[in-house]
């Protein structure tokens, strides 16, 4: 098992995952902020604290939100499943490339679509991430099955 970064297959595993994580964290502040500019949050407590009457939930922040949930349901498996499968080899770099790679790219595009409400791109960006995090797990599988 190889976690080094002179491997190329986990370079790119860390830059991909580095990217996510950043992404994940620019929609969660972008959740933050814009209840705050917006004066719509979740607790009563927010409310009692602003000394504000409740209001009804606000659809772009909860288009970021679910944006937000969402990651956490795709992203958070990847970053396990592509780092056992880069610091095992069960992929080469040329296959690795092929799926950490749009897996990134369509989750970046996912939230921009997500929050804008642009479908059919949501589910097609949704997708294309699913199918790359599929063969990921069934090579990381697949290659420890036979070791």
């Amino acid at each position: 098992m190889s976690a080094s970064l002179s491997d190329p297959t986990m370079r790119l595993f860390v830059v991909c995952a580095a990217i996510l994580v950043l992404k994940m964290s620019v929609t969660s502040l972008a959740t933050a902020v814009f209840r705050n500019l917006r004066g719509v949050f979740v607790s009563p407590e927010d409310y009692a604290f602003r000394r504000k009457p409740p209001r009804e939930p606000d659809e772009q922040i909860e288009r970021i939100r679910r944006a937000h949930h969402n990651d956490l349901e795709a992203i958070l498996p990847f970053l396990a499943v592509g780092f056992l499968a880069a610091a095992t080899g069960a992929v080469s770099y040329r296959v690795a490339w092929w799926l950490f790679v749009p897996f990134t790219a369509a989750r970046v595009l996912h939230t921009i679509a997500y929050s804008l409400g642009l479908q059919p791109w949501r589910s097609i960006l949704f997708g294309i991430a699913d199918v790359a995090l599929w063969v990921t797990t069934i090579s990381l599988l697949i290659a420890s099955v036979r070791a």
